[in-house]
C-alpha cells in the first residue's frame, strides 16, 4: 500500500497524525517527547524549532508537522482499515 510504517502507534501518536502535527498555540496539549520522537524516527513527522513570545518574554519550543505525502498515506491507511473485509471462499 505504502512504504510508511503505521504499525503499533499509540493513541497519542494517532492523534498527532490526525491533527497534522502540533504547534504551541494553546489549542492542543503538547505531545510527549518520546511519542513525537518515535514518529520523527519513522519519518512520519518533522520537527522544527520555533520561538514564541508571551507576557514573560520569548521561549523556544519544538513544533511538529506531518508532511503532505505522509498525511495522504495516513488517511489512505485509515480508510483501508475501516473497510469491512471481503469474504473470500477458499476452494476445496
Amino acid at each position: 500500500m505504502n512504504h510508511y510504517d503505521f504499525r503499533d502507534l499509540t493513541i497519542e501518536q494517532r492523534r498527532l497524525l490526525d491533527a497534522g502535527g502540533w504547534v504551541a498555540d494553546g489549542t492542543q496539549a503538547a505531545p510527549s517527547r518520546p511519542a513525537a520522537q518515535q514518529l520523527v524516527s519513522r519519518s512520519l513527522l518533522e520537527a522544527y524549532p520555533a520561538v514564541h513570545e508571551d507576557d514573560h518574554g520569548s521561549f523556544g519550543v519544538t513544533e511538529y508537522y506531518v508532511p503532505l505525502n505522509v498525511r495522504t498515506a495516513w488517511l489512505a491507511f485509515k480508510s483501508y482499515l475501516s473497510q469491512p473485509g471481503e469474504l473470500v471462499e477458499e476452494e476445496p
